[in-house]
């Protein structure tokens, strides 16, 4: 499976985790193992995808403004 396909899968498994929980707050209902689960799926995630700041989008922006 290619980092690509890891990352789409992890993004998906999250959003349906999301509703999960989202629904379980509504119900009123404990939400702990999902919230669990969605700790680890972000962290994954985040590994994978490390956050880019606003100063390497600049800097990329400003190859192409000369």
């Amino acid at each position: 499976m290619s980092k690509h396909q890891i990352v789409r899968e992890l993004r998906r498994e999250i959003s349906k985790l999301n509703r999960i929980i989202d629904l379980a707050i509504i119900r009123g209902v404990s939400y702990r193992d999902e919230a669990r689960r969605h700790k680890f799926l972000t962290a994954q995630l985040a590994r994978l995808q490390p956050k880019r700041s606003i100063f390497s989008t600049l800097n990329f922006a400003h190859m192409f403004m000369f």
